[in-house]
């Protein structure tokens, strides 16, 4: 079974119990090591907002019955309150939302190889799509992955349009662009 979800960046901000505090910090450790172990130069920040997709292994049949019915228990997350399963899971798929003056840039998109090509990106793109801004929203991708991100109604920004593109953003987008890593920067555009 998988589910998509926010992880609590906001560890310091304070939480209403130890129990909260205990579950985002091994959710904050599961990501900085699902990051570590598949984009290494990757760096996570608490001042971004992060979606994933878990992985929840089921438990194995004990003498063919059933496991007893998982425990399910309530989580305050960054959408409202939430009930999980409290089984053994594991990221199989995140993305990272940076914040960018008044725009945002939609980055750190991963997959973990085992479970590409099962749309899992999709469903973590429709997902974060409802808390992306209209117009505001940019991230930069390499040529091969615009169909990926044009079915969540990114567009792409030509050569000719990147004077349109606010400073901040170009300015990334140069020091993450180069001939080695040619990347294209891509908008999100709702509406024409």
């Amino acid at each position: 079974m998988i589910k998509a979800d926010w992880i609590d960046t906001h560890l310091l901000s304070g939480s209403t119990g130890c129990t909260d505090s205990l579950a985002q910090i091994k959710q904050w450790s599961a990501l900085k090591l699902f990051y570590r172990q598949h984009m290494p130069y990757a760096r996570v920040s608490v001042k971004e907002s992060v979606a994933v997709i878990w992985q929840y292994h089921t438990p194995a049949l004990v003498d063919n019955k059933s496991p007893s019915t998982p425990q399910v228990r309530t989580i305050q997350t960054l959408t409202g309150t939430n009930k999980i399963l409290n089984l053994p899971a594991n990221i199989i798929a995140a993305v990272r939302i940076k914040p960018v003056g008044q725009f945002q840039l939609l980055n750190g998109m991963l997959v973990e190889p085992d479970s590409r090509a099962k749309g899992i990106a999709n469903d973590l793109l429709a997902f974060i799509n409802p808390y992306l801004i209209d117009r505001k929203c940019f991230l930069f991708t390499e040529a091969t992955l615009q169909p990926l991100y044009q079915k969540q109604q990114f567009n792409l920004v030509t050569p000719q349009q990147t004077n349109q593109i606010p400073a901040d953003i170009l300015q990334l987008y140069q020091r993450y662009h180069s001939d080695k890593r040619p990347l294209v920067i891509m908008q999100l555009c709702r509406t024409l």
